[in-house]
Formats: C-alpha cells, sequence, structure tokens
C-alpha cells in the first residue's frame, strides 16, 4: 500500500486529468493497483479502485458514460455516490476479466 502522499499523488492525477479529458476505466484501475501493491489480491485492488473513484467524486469528477452528443463528453449518471459505487461493484464482480472494466463507466470533471 502507498502512502497517504503518494495516494494524494495519483488522486490528484487522476483529477487533473478528468478536467483535461475523458477518463476511462483502465487508467482508475491501474492507479488502484499501484496504491495497492504488487502481490495484491483482485479484491484489493477492487478495494483501491473504490476508494479513489470515491475521493474522485468527492473533488467533483462526475461517473457515466461516453455521450454521443457532440456538445457533451460524458453523460452523467444522476445518482448519489453510494450508488454510483454500489453500480460499479456491481459491474465489476459480473466480469471475469479485469481488462473487461473499461466498459464499466467513464469519468469528467469540469
Amino acid at each position: 500500500m502507498l502512502s497517504a502522499e503518494a495516494y494524494g499523488e495519483e488522486l490528484d492525477y487522476l483529477v487533473n486529468y478528468a478536467r483535461e479529458s475523458l477518463v476511462y476505466f483502465d487508467i482508475v484501475r491501474d492507479a488502484a493497483e499501484n496504491i495497492a501493491g504488487s502481490g495484491s489480491t483482485e479484491s484489493q485492488i477492487q478495494q483501491a479502485t473504490l476508494k479513489l473513484i470515491s475521493d474522485m467524486i468527492e473533488r467533483g469528477v462526475k461517473v457515466g458514460d461516453p455521450s454521443s452528443n457532440s456538445d457533451e463528453d460524458l453523460t452523467p449518471w444522476n445518482m448519489p455516490k453510494g450508488e454510483v459505487l454500489n453500480r460499479i461493484t456491481k459491474e465489476m464482480a459480473m466480469r471475469d476479466d479485469p481488462s473487461d472494466f473499461i466498459d464499466i463507466c467513464w469519468f469528467r470533471s469540469g
């Protein structure tokens, strides 16, 4: 597990990235793998992923699906944070291969 300072750097990077562009799920998962540390279990990586997403939401990042409208990048899931996290948890549980997580959701701020 990374230090609080290193966690904060990962979180800052993701929040700043979301201000500039759509962030796909795998980028957040990669950060969570780094936070969980080498040799971590899938459960530990998923817990780190959910913590990152929770903290990203607290810092104004929206969670949703890519938009088909030319005037917006993301169609946000309009639901409370707890429901967003529950939905993501269920989506991760439905997929056997973490490489399939890319389709779960996207992130954007601003």
